[in-house]
């Protein structure tokens, strides 16, 4: 996409065939960093702390007012996929603006690794080095992890909670680093591979053979629905729902050609989502109906909540809340966020007595109990995310000059077929 900077009164700016975009893909087509996405990283990782550190603790619940906050809390599990999704739109977009520069292949591998590879590694070098050092711990859970520790190495911790369990000590939740990691190393191969277009069908049939996967596992057996919750193939959703609002973004006209439909899609998919969760008693991932159903709902609601604060007005209430700068800095350092605030729940409610039995109040419930907790572990996790973002990890992001990325100085108008670059086009 190439502007013309040039705008009529009360009408959008044009790229160079005429085709309106909105303020916020112009950013798309500039490079410039977009304050909404932070904002939306923001929400994600607020669902997966609620999660975490508030549903977790209180079940089994023990009086009404506990069971409806556990309730609620619960549905942040979906936050991961929300993290899915923007992963799938930044990154196919990245791919697809950079594909056929020179360097593209590796200029990518690095700015990935110098992103992501210090904090991850770093933290494994503090559990599984550091530690045992400084620790001597004799318990099944630390032996256990200990043993398993090339799963953690090779980001293959997905399949270790799939296959085998063993990620004790609150480290389980990096297996969703580890099908990011897996997405980054197919998918650039496939988007290198194909046209635009064919791109789409891609996404539609990773989709569609993700819903068979898991059903697959849960018609083999409907009481272990570990595997389809874990392993790649059935997590697609979310990454794929991405990768095609990516792909439409540079297609004439954009995501606003989504813009009329994509509140409806919203409302009808919470509806779909809350009719499924009324039905099974919740939307529980370990519930086998839930498990093979629940996914595709749950991304495209979130692929539309995604294109409304894309191609709203900037004064429109979503747009003006998704942009709020408290929301923008959680999401800023999100990613340290989520690394360490799993951990550091458990380390805090290690034999704890709070934790475990509440505090004696409001009939008997432990919410009092619960909220402190994350009210500290909320804090704690900030703060270290903080600290390691500016200590530490910015220290390997400046090393990004060296690789350039996507540049408007070399984007031409969007192609539409593989023909127009020399790839196959699927």
């Amino acid at each position: 996409m190439i502007f013309t900077g040039t705008r009529l009164p009360g009408a959008e700016p044009t790229d160079l065939n005429g085709v309106r975009h909105s303020p916020v893909e112009r950013a798309l087509a500039s490079g410039e960093h977009m304050p909404v996405l932070d904002g939306l990283r923001g929400v994600a990782i607020l669902l997966v702390f609620a999660t975490h550190a508030i549903a977790a603790p209180l079940a089994p619940a023990a009086t009404r007012v506990d069971a409806a906050v556990h309730a609620i809390a619960y549905v942040g599990w979906t936050g991961v996929d929300l993290f899915f999704v923007l992963s799938g739109f930044l990154i196919t977009g990245i791919l697809l603006d950079t594909k056929g520069q020179p360097g593209w292949w590796p200029n990518f591998v690095a700015r990935r690794a110098l992103r992501i590879f210090p904090l991850y590694y770093g933290a494994l070098t503090v559990l599984f080095v550091l530690l045992p050092r400084l620790v001597r711990w004799s318990e099944p859970t630390f032996i256990t992890l200990q043993a398993n520790q090339s799963w953690y190495w090779t980001y293959t911790v997905n399949v270790l909670a799939a296959l085998h369990g063993g990620t004790p000590l609150n480290t389980g939740h990096l297996w969703s680093l580890s099908i990011e990691e897996q997405f980054y190393l197919i998918w650039p191969l496939i988007v290198w591979a194909c046209s635009t277009r064919a791109l789409l069908r891609v996404a539609m049939l990773a989709v569609i053979s993700g819903f068979v996967f898991r059903l697959g596992f849960v018609m083999q057996d409907p009481a272990d629905t570990v595997p389809a919750y874990f392993l790649t193939p059935g997590r697609l959703d979310g990454l794929m729902t991405g990768a095609a609002l990516a792909v439409v973004a540079r297609m004439p006209s954009g995501l606003v050609r989504l813009k009329a439909s994509a509140p409806r899609v919203l409302g009808s998919g919470v509806l779909a989502l809350g009719a499924l969760a009324a039905l099974r008693g919740g939307l529980d991932p370990k519930d086998p109906v839930v498990a093979v159903a629940a996914f595709p709902g749950v991304a495209v609601t979130y692929g539309a909540l995604l294109v409304m604060v894309l191609t709203g007005p900037p004064t429109s209430r979503l747009v003006r809340a998704v942009r709020s700068g408290w929301l923008g800095k959680w999401g800023k350092y999100s990613y340290g966020i989520y690394v360490i605030h799993y951990p550091l729940l458990g380390a805090i409610a290690w034999k704890t007595t709070f934790y475990l039995n509440g505090v004696a109040v409001l009939g008997g419930s432990r919410l009092p109990s619960v909220l402190l907790l994350a009210a500290v572990g909320m804090s704690l996790s900030y703060a270290f995310a903080w600290l390691s973002y500016h200590v530490y990890e910015k220290r390997f992001l400046e090393l990004k000059r060296y690789f350039p990325g996507h540049s408007a100085a070399h984007r031409s108008a969007p192609r539409e077929s593989g023909a127009a670059t020399g790839q196959p086009a699927c």
